[in-house]
């Protein structure tokens, strides 16, 4: 699946335009500008099938629109070049990777005995 990133300023116009592009599903990123933490919205292609909404505003920001996603979690919303109407949801964060120590919640890979792949790869010439 395609991913966006994007910047709490960035026009929702801009960003939703790189969303076009792909012409499916796509993940749009962006680092929360106070707490850093990753967020992530899931934005499907436009649909004929939903009612076709007003469009946002030319100057929504995509750190407004993930605000509004906050409270919300779905939302139905549609740019000014698309002709049909699309739905983004905010994809929960995971807890365990927001904590400050994600050592422990990550799987710790085996190192006894692996070489470095590169130095295998060295080795071998």
């Amino acid at each position: 699946m395609p991913i966006v990133m994007t910047q709490p300023a960035e026009s929702l116009n801009d960003a939703m335009g790189m969303v076009s592009i792909h012409g499916r599903a796509v993940l749009v990123a962006m680092l929360d500008p106070q707490t850093d933490e990753l967020q992530l919205m899931h934005v499907t292609v436009p649909q004929p099938d939903l009612q076709v909404a007003k469009p946002s505003s030319d100057r929504l920001t995509v750190g407004e629109f993930f605000h509004r996603l906050g409270t919300e979690l779905m939302t139905e919303f549609r740019m000014k070049f698309w002709k049909h109407t699309a739905v983004a949801h905010k994809i929960p964060a995971c807890a365990a990777m927001q904590s400050q120590n994600t050592a422990t919640a990550r799987c710790s890979l085996p190192t006894k005995g692996l070489k470095p792949a590169l130095a295998t790869a060295a080795s071998s010439r």
